[in-house]
């Protein structure tokens, strides 16, 4: 009940400066494209850049008998890339954007978390321009849309704790921001984006059971590429995913707040 408590209270208190944190998102959203030739579209030529290159590598390489392969890929490259660039930005976080926790009296969740909602925007719009291609594919897909905003908020829920569990233990562990690009590119390859989980071997599978991007993708890709609705074991795998990340990236902050506090 403590720990419920102790996660209640500062839960209400980053709702407290949801204005302030909206209003970082969006400047960081902007700012990321700002002064660029393309501008927003890089939201949507980033993304379909990694699945061209995916694409060509694994069928004209590996030769994979996979049908559709391109929307196959396309269907788990923007929650990846959503989650990936935030987590990358995040993790320093704290340290690089510390003079704004100096200068206002601001919950230093609000910084990690922040940079999360803007790769959210930076999500939403590129599946709003992307997406819609797959009802080509099969308009049924129109059917299931109404639980693509459920799995957008689990998977902004579940990279939310992620972010604050990664951007509270840089500032204690410094080598961290140094290693999670190594660490990123290991969790891409071991979560199911350009390779079915029936491709998995069965003494692998266990690798696959603890990722839990898996379970994210699988649930984006019934959707939207099989137009299928995710199995009970997938949607109840996404829920208490998300919920124990936030849970644990708040505990943390929550313990090593003073140490935070006065290393930032």
């Amino acid at each position: 009940m403590m720990l419920l408590k102790l996660i209640t209270v500062k839960i209400n208190r980053i709702y407290f400066f949801r204005r302030t944190l909206w209003n970082i998102s969006v400047k960081q959203f902007k700012a990321k494209y700002a002064g660029s030739v393309l501008g927003i579209f890089w939201v949507v030529i980033n993304p379909i850049l990694m699945m061209l290159a995916i694409t060509f590598v694994f069928t004209a390489v590996f030769k994979t008998g996979i049908k559709d392969f391109a929307l196959f890929v396309l269907s788990g490259i923007l929650p990846w890339m959503f989650f990936s660039g935030a987590l990358s930005e995040a993790t320093p976080s704290l340290s690089t954007q510390k003079s704004v926790l100096h200068q206002f009296s601001l919950p230093k969740e609000i910084i990690p978390l922040s940079i999360a909602l803007s790769y959210l925007m930076n999500f939403l719009m590129s599946g709003v321009i992307v997406y819609p291609v797959f009802l080509f594919q099969n308009p049924g897909i129109i059917t299931l849309a109404v639980l693509l905003p459920a799995i957008l908020i689990l998977t902004y829920i579940f990279t939310s704790g992620i972010v604050l569990l990664f951007s509270v233990v840089n500032v204690i562990f410094r080598d961290l921001e140094h290693l999670v690009g190594t660490l990123l590119m290991f969790w891409f390859w071991v979560t199911p984006i350009f390779y079915p989980i029936e491709m998995i071997p069965g003494n692998l599978r266990w690798v696959f059971n603890l990722n839990p991007l898996s379970v994210f993708i699988l649930f984006y890709r019934d959707i939207i590429f099989y137009c299928r609705m995710p199995d009970p074991a997938t949607f109840l795998g996404v829920v208490i995913w998300a919920f124990s990340s936030l849970s644990v990236g708040i505990l943390v902050s929550i313990w090593f707040e003073s140490s935070v506090l006065k290393r930032i």
